[in-house]
């Protein structure tokens, strides 16, 4: 579905604290953070280049992979 998924812990000892996240579909690189329970992504938003139902798939993926990093 996506490669090279990686977190990125900007901010550890602040109030923003989110983890954010990069990867690539494609070969096009997307990023984002999880706050409040959600996705936030950066731009260009994968919605520019993928059906929306492949963006809900990926979110449901990213989601569950940061968990671990939500805590």
């Amino acid at each position: 579905m996506f490669e090279n998924f990686e977190v990125n812990h900007l901010f550890e000892d602040s109030v923003q604290k989110h983890p954010h996240f990069s990867l690539s579909i494609d070969g096009h690189e997307y990023k984002g953070m999880v706050k409040d329970d959600k996705i936030h992504w950066y731009q260009p938003h994968p919605k520019q280049r993928l059906e929306e139902e492949h963006v809900s798939s990926v979110e449901s993926q990213v989601y569950d992979m940061m968990q671990e990093h939500l805590e």
